[in-house]
């Protein structure tokens, strides 16, 4: 997906300002007084007060859907050589007239309607994303669902931040105690088992950490393990639940 760059963000952020014709008078001259000196105009060159209001007329008539900081956009652009303008355009001559301003905007306006464009595009690109993303997760939890022999130990867990964030599954804080016992019972289960097998004393050492934490409380890695066995327990029974209902009329 193609990210907004900076002058896109600034366009962006622009468009939340007031408009020009709702802005005092001297709010205007203030952007009119800063684009002046970046495009290079010399005090003696300053238009007077009422060129001053002449321009500012226009701008008000002409622009007064925009806002200053679209205003403030457009010059950094056209200085910065990112409008479609040529040279002879950009260079102020000493002369900021309508004619001038105006050239500058037709160029910005140019830029700004297919800006615009994409802006609306990159939100609606982010849900179309969203959209497969939350089909294809669908899809391979329906392709769990269908396996002959579901193997809990090999469920993947992102399955259960998917299913509550769609509300595919709500399970109660009451429940989620229940699964956290069952899940703590079996991984005892587990751990008693494994010392039968081990023929070292890692197996012995993981169990009489898990007694000692069974008094004092779940804690690091063994705290971990608790919580996705019982995360699988809960996805388990919801991928069975998708099976259908094999009915035997013998």
């Amino acid at each position: 997906m193609p990210l907004k760059n900076g002058e896109e963000s600034r366009f962006e952020e622009s468009l939340d300002a007031d408009r020009i014709k709702k802005q005092p008078v001297e709010q205007i001259k203030e952007i009119l007084r800063l684009i002046m000196l970046k495009v290079g105009l010399r005090a003696a060159n300053l238009p007077n007060e009422e060129e001053k209001a002449v321009l500012i007329a226009h701008i008000v008539t002409e622009y007064g859907n925009h806002t200053l900081e679209e205003i403030k956009l457009a010059f950094d652009m056209a200085i910065s050589g990112k409008l479609d303008l040529e040279q002879k355009d950009i260079t102020c001559y000493e002369n900021f007239s309508c004619l001038y301003f105006s050239t500058i905007m037709t160029a910005y306006r140019n830029w700004a309607k297919e800006t615009y464009k994409f802006i609306k595009i990159v939100p609606k690109m982010i849900e179309e994303k969203k959209s497969i993303e939350h089909e294809e997760m669908l899809e391979w939890i329906n392709e769990w669902s269908a396996k002959e022999n579901i193997d809990i130990e090999l469920i993947p867990l992102q399955f259960y931040d998917f299913l509550v964030g769609a509300n595919l599954i709500n399970v109660s804080n009451k429940e989620k105690h229940g699964y956290l016992a069952k899940a703590t019972s079996q991984i005892k289960v587990r751990l008693i088992d494994a010392m039968s097998l081990s023929k070292n004393d890692d197996a012995y050492k993981a169990f009489k950490l898990f007694e000692k934490m069974e008094v004092e409380g779940f804690e690091g890695e063994m705290k971990s393990r608790i919580i996705n066995r019982s995360k699988r327990l809960i996805l388990n029974e919801y991928l069975l639940s998708l099976k259908p209902t094999s009915i035997n009329f013998k």
